[in-house]
């Protein structure tokens, strides 16, 4: 026995299923039709080699019929008409026209960033609060919490929270205690209920990673919550690698974990700066501007259903 690659980049089945007269099918409802146009598609356009249109026998969902399956898109389309077929064309097969643009490599794993794409955050509502505790204003100490060497070192894991606490004592002239300081340093984030039910759908079907620039305590209290965070596949946090992204050690932490290949893996970030280095190491990217954006681009790339679509398996 020998085992290979396919020596196609789309192999598409379509459902030509016959039961008795009068039970729903595939064929009944004009499988062998769409499975003709598909193939007269692949053959005017040059594709043959490239793209295989095959008869398939039951898919087991004959209410659904008839049904198309794309591999190695990973989708499943129902109760396609003839019409319809168009739209999987023009999705999956015009793309591979010679002259067209190159498709992307499929999506086989995503890495999230965690603040403002899973969970909101809002560092002045921490600065204020300590600001009744501090020798200085709400800004200032926003500033700081941003920008400050020290913060960075915790953040890359150099220095515990304790000596954070002590150091901002000495550096603002925090009056809080270590307990009182935690409770107020943890209290930024919100809950994203709308982006994680989107990660939700892809967990059963994709490796799912957490990519995150952030120290112990926020983390652990982000977990508490968002359980959400304890059902991905793995996370890559900045202050257990001792490097902040953008720096290449982060991202390929990430890839070391994830075992598939950079261009396979779609990398979720809403800081433009941290999408353009992770593009620079061959990851596709989108950049989070809300859940409704996310939803349509995981939908264009097949990642989730749409109503008249369904995932394979």
């Amino acid at each position: 026995m020998e085992s290979r690659r396919s020596p196609y980049i789309k192999h598409l089945f379509v459902c030509v299923n016959r039961r008795d007269a009068g039970v729903t099918c595939c064929s009944h409802g004009g499988g062998e039709a769409i499975k003709e146009k598909l193939k007269a598609f692949v053959k005017a356009n040059g594709l043959k080699g490239k793209v295989r249109v095959s008869s398939s026998g039951c898919m087991d969902l004959c209410a659904l019929g008839p049904n198309v399956m794309v591999e190695p898109d990973h989708r499943w389309y129902s109760r396609v008409t003839l019409e319809e077929v168009d739209r999987i064309i023009e999705e999956h097969l015009a793309p591979l026209i010679p002259g067209s643009p190159v498709p992307p490599s499929p999506v086989r794993a995503f890495l999230f960033d965690l603040g403002n794409v899973l969970v909101r955050f809002d560092h002045m509502a921490a600065a204020r609060r300590i600001a009744a505790h501090a020798g200085m204003g709400p800004e200032e100490l926003c500033r700081i919490f941003f920008e400050s060497p020290l913060v960075v070192d915790h953040d890359e894991g150099r220095i515990s929270t304790e000596e954070f606490h002590q150091s901002l004592k000495r550096q603002i002239g925090l009056r809080l205690g270590y307990e009182e300081f935690l409770s107020v340093w943890n209290d930024i984030f919100t809950p994203d209920p709308e982006s994680q039910a989107l990660v939700e759908r892809l967990i059963p079907s994709y490796p799912c990673y957490l990519i995150s620039n952030t120290n112990r305590p926020h983390f652990e209290h982000a977990r508490r919550i968002c359980p959400l965070l304890d059902r991905l596949h793995g996370r890559v946090l900045s202050y257990e690698v001792g490097h902040l992204k953008p720096h290449p050690a982060i991202y390929r932490r990430a890839l070391e974990l994830a075992k598939v290949p950079p261009p396979e893996i779609l990398y979720v970030d809403d800081r433009e700066d941290l999408i353009e280095a992770g593009r620079r190491l061959g990851f596709q990217a989108h950049r989070f501007e809300g859940a409704d954006l996310l939803r349509t681009e995981l939908e264009r790339r097949g990642a989730i259903s749409t109503a008249r679509s369904e995932r394979a398996g």
